[in-house]
């Protein structure tokens, strides 16, 4: 892990996302790393650890923009959110958040639902 310090917000983080591994693949599950993919092999989302934050990587905020919502601040990039924080505010909007990134996923077929 590149900042022990923040293990405690990466881990809150991964929790959140980690509700959705039995619908998606989770191809990389590291101290400091999670990732996972969507059934048709297509990013979904990320959380790593970097020195100065966690990002939160999300493939699904490149391809519409609107998904953001309440957490624009927290952007650092087209597709990426930071947080340098276990304590940060923001942190109760990305449980929404995901479910939007996911629901987007399911409307483009990418997590086929039966």
């Amino acid at each position: 892990m590149k900042n022990v310090g923040l293990a405690v917000l990466f881990f809150k983080l991964r929790e959140m996302l980690e509700i959705y591994a039995s619908n998606m693949r989770v191809t990389i599950n590291e101290e400091g790393y999670y990732r996972l993919y969507t059934p048709t092999n297509r990013p979904f989302m990320a959380i790593c650890v970097q020195r100065k934050h966690v990002g939160i990587y999300v493939m699904p905020l490149c391809e519409d923009q609107n998904l953001i919502g309440n957490l624009e601040p927290k952007r650092i990039g087209k597709g990426t959110l930071g947080f340098v924080s276990d304590e940060d505010p923001l942190l109760v909007e990305v449980p929404s958040f995901i479910e939007r990134c996911y629901q987007h996923c399911i409307h483009y077929g990418q997590v086929p639902m039966e």
